[in-house]
């Protein structure tokens, strides 16, 4: 809580030296934890930006506990998108402050202020900067745990806009490996208190929960969908219905707000906002590595450069083979939720880790298969002039039997040999199919494609459907007056669906 008189103590930093190093110029911006401030370094004649924690705060121990994580935080990840924090101490009053890089330019939540919807190649951008920001973080053992508009600044950085950097690491999650046991139980926050702002929270954050880098996953999701469609996801003036739709609510899909969103793009978003950790992006480089698709797919290049990320070597090649993962590759859009008419349930994913262990060891088996084959022939080359005598011998013998009288074809076995003759007449490959299941408490759902209005089945009904490897379907569902949201599966494997219809419609 900030009062009058911490904010006339503070106002008095203004033309003030700190510690004989940073002459403060003016007040930028001021939060819950402390205020920021333009300053610039007495000798080196730089400008840099200093955040100062409040009067009333520096009296808190544990408050300044998590200022220095937040300070500690910001400089050990090293990263271009991460405004990067120089200095720590304290003001002779007692203060805690710590420096860092003074960042020219607008918060992303001003930017969205004054245009609601904002373009794809945009969107794209930042969302590319921020997923590679946070895949440092994250491998140095660092959660940002607070995600949102205000916390991504936007700059001019080489001639490249927008440039990202992320500010605020003030509730952080820092995973230390070198500590012991015992020490990494002690914690700033108490078991199942919330931190975080409410409407960018993962569902596990808004349960108090433990969070894990996919926690900053669903949070970046939120931020794209918003970026996309104008709006939130989830919104409502009390904060703790909006823990509660994290929690239990299907969003609507961009899509249905925003009909300029494609369906990869669609699905990518969703994906990122599962309900469940781990049916959302594994890291933050799979994520890139689908934002890179995206680009690539829509010729963003010619609006917006990202050449400086891409071609960097730091985002993984393209082909799906390297990255064991499609490029499209899309896990069933809802794993779990609980909407106020509609539960959906869908099959679990496959494993990319698995699948890459298979596919080392078919190599390694054809590898070997190869190297047998080399050696027999160099061993036994004459084994195929014998064999081709043979050829020759079992020719003439064909041909004797041709002349023999055949045996007269019964109409069973005219039958049997007809569908046969009929797919080598036509030479066609029969089309691989994936099995769509649809059950639902209340029999009579009309199950459609949610695209073109085509009707599917009725519920209880199994359908099959061509196998497409990297491509989604938006099911529909009607049922007199319920109102049953859509939801999405992938046609590359066999999908089930449950419906749970309540036993009274939704008239609203």
């Amino acid at each position: 809580m900030i009062t009058n008189s911490t904010a006339d103590f503070e106002e008095k930093y203004i033309g003030t030296v700190i510690n004989d190093r940073y002459k403060i110029i003016k007040l930028v911006g001021t939060g819950g934890m402390g205020s920021v401030y333009l300053a610039e370094h007495e000798i080196l004649r730089k400008k840099v930006a200093i955040k100062i924690l409040h009067y009333e705060q520096s009296k808190r121990k544990d408050t300044v506990e998590r200022f220095k994580r937040e300070a500690i935080a910001a400089s050990n990840i090293g990263q271009d998108n991460i405004v990067d924090v120089t200095d720590f101490g304290y003001t002779e009053e007692g203060n805690a402050y710590f420096v860092m890089e003074y960042v020219e330019g607008r918060s992303l939540a001003d930017v969205m202020k004054e245009q609601r919807v904002l373009p794809l190649e945009f969107a794209v951008s930042v969302a590319s900067q921020i997923a590679f920001a946070l895949y440092s973080a994250h491998g140095k053992g660092i959660i940002h745990r607070d995600l949102k508009p205000e916390n991504i600044l936007l700059t001019t950085k080489d001639g490249n806009y927008p440039f990202v950097k992320i500010v605020d690491f003030g509730i952080s999650k820092i995973l230390q490996d070198d500590v012991k046991p015992d020490e990494r139980l002690r914690t700033l926050t108490k078991s199942g208190a919330i931190f975080g702002t409410p409407e960018y929270m993962s569902p596990e954050q808004a349960a108090g929960e433990s969070v894990e880098p996919a926690s900053d996953i669903y949070a970046l999701g939120v931020i794209m969908y918003e970026m996309l469609t104008g709006r939130l996801p989830f919104f409502d003036d009390n904060y703790m219905k909006i823990l509660h739709k994290h929690q239990y609510e299907f969003p609507e899909l961009p899509s249905n707000v925003n009909p300029d969103i494609q369906p990869d793009v669609n699905a990518l978003i969703m994906k990122c906002l599962e309900k469940k950790p781990f049916n959302r992006y594994g890291t933050m480089m799979l994520l890139l590595n689908d934002l890179k698709n995206i680009y690539l797919k829509y010729n963003l290049e010619e609006k917006i450069s990202l050449a400086f990320l891409f071609n960097s070597g730091t985002v993984r090649s393209m082909n799906p083979a390297s990255d064991m993962i499609s490029s499209e590759e899309i896990i069933r859009m809802l794993n779990s939720s609980h909407d106020e008419n509609v539960k959906h349930v869908t099959v679990e994913s496959r494993s990319s880790g698995t699948g890459l262990k298979i596919v080392i060891v078919c190599l390694l088996l054809i590898l070997a298969g190869i190297a047998v084959y080399a050696f027999v022939m160099k061993q036994n080359p004459p084994m195929m002039a014998e064999r081709t005598e043979l050829s020759k011998y079992d020719d003439k013998n064909a041909a004797v039997k041709d002349e023999q009288p055949q045996k007269k074809e019964s109409p069973a076995d005219k039958k049997s040999a007809e569908p046969v003759k009929k797919a080598a007449a036509n030479g066609k490959k029969s089309v691989p199919m994936m099995k769509l299941t649809v059950n639902s408490n209340i029999k009579g759902v009309r199950v459609f494609n949610n695209e073109n209005g085509k009707t599917i089945c009725k519920t209880p009904c199994t359908k099959k459907l061509p196998k497409k490897e990297s491509e989604v379907l938006i099911l529909g569902f009607e049922y007199e007056d319920y109102s049953i949201k859509p939801m999405a599966v992938t046609l590359d494997k066999d999908m089930t669906v449950n419906l749970k219809l309540k036993q009274e419609a939704d008239n609203g």
